[in-house]
């Protein structure tokens, strides 16, 4: 009878013991507090995260950010949310949150690279307004006619951060098919070649229903690689891209066309391009891969 009483209690010690064993197995750890430096917070702090972020070449992952602020940012675990700072509908996801203008959600390029430049002699900053917001020859140019985007939806955010410099990859309007030219960046140069957009065109006299045009087989553009950050204004004047040296002048006129023509000419079969002032009056007839006569 003792015996049996003796073993009884032996195995319900086991099971109790079992039983703690596995209830402190699922024990949740404390949340480390202490995760981000002093200051991580406050803008006016070297510690601030921005500053983190790129003494550590920008490599970082939002995901880690989410394991304690949740999903949406909203505070999660740590009961600290970001949407105090980062207002914007997309909270720190916004792509003004490192680029652009972190105050209007409409401004996602720079002016304001990641080393906090404004001023566009900087690589960082370079023709990004003049291409983007205010294109005044051409249609208003997306980020990924330079900027590839490989990876879609809402993952874009997550994938593309890297260190710097940005990728390149070029898109349909800087790619001329019949050239067979590859668009490039030089990141040493900082130009860009090979691009429709600039110069890369040729158009054969044989494929046209307009061959009068032609003084030559083929009417071609310079193929101009211009300066991304040049502050001297001539990277993107009339004839630059398009046009030839005529009298030790440059002319609009493109190889290959006939005459001899200035910018005055030209309206008289591309009216609705540009007037008798050679200025473009319909800027979305300009660089369109078509010619609009």
């Amino acid at each position: 009878m003792k015996f049996a009483k003796m073993l009884f209690v032996i195995l319900i010690s086991l099971l109790f013991l079992i039983g703690c064993s596995e209830v402190n197995n699922d024990i949740t750890p404390p949340i480390d507090f202490t995760h981000h430096p002093e200051g991580f917070g406050k803008a006016s702090s070297p510690n601030f995260h921005k500053f983190v972020f790129a003494n550590n070449d920008w490599s970082f992952n939002l995901e880690e950010c989410q394991e304690c602020h949740a999903a949406n940012y909203t505070g999660g675990t740590v009961g600290v949310s970001c949407l105090t700072c980062h207002t914007q509908p997309s909270g720190p996801e916004s792509c003004n949150t490192c680029h652009g203008n972190f105050a209007d959600p409409n401004f996602i390029a720079p002016p304001n690279d990641l080393e906090g430049n404004s001023d566009s002699g900087s690589k960082g900053v370079g023709a990004h307004y003049k291409h983007v917001y205010n294109n005044s020859i051409s249609i208003n140019i997306g980020c990924f006619e330079c900027h590839q985007q490989t990876v879609s939806g809402e993952s874009f955010v997550h994938a593309h951060i890297s260190p710097p410099p940005a990728k390149m990859e070029f898109g349909a309007l800087a790619t001329s098919e019949n050239l067979g030219l590859t668009p490039s960046y030089d990141f040493t140069n900082l130009d860009c070649s090979n691009t429709y957009c600039h110069g890369g065109f040729k158009f054969a006299k044989s494929e046209s229903s307009n061959d009068w045009a032609y003084s030559e087989d083929y009417i071609v553009g310079n193929n101009y690689s211009p300066v991304w950050n040049s502050t001297t204004g001539e990277e993107a004047k009339c004839g630059t891209c398009h046009g030839q040296i005529i009298n030790g002048e440059l002319s609009p006129q493109p190889k290959g066309h006939f005459g001899s023509f200035a910018a005055i000419d030209c309206a008289n079969c591309h009216a609705t391009v540009v007037n008798k002032n050679g200025e473009l009056i319909d800027k979305l007839k300009h660089i369109n891969k078509k010619i609009d006569m």
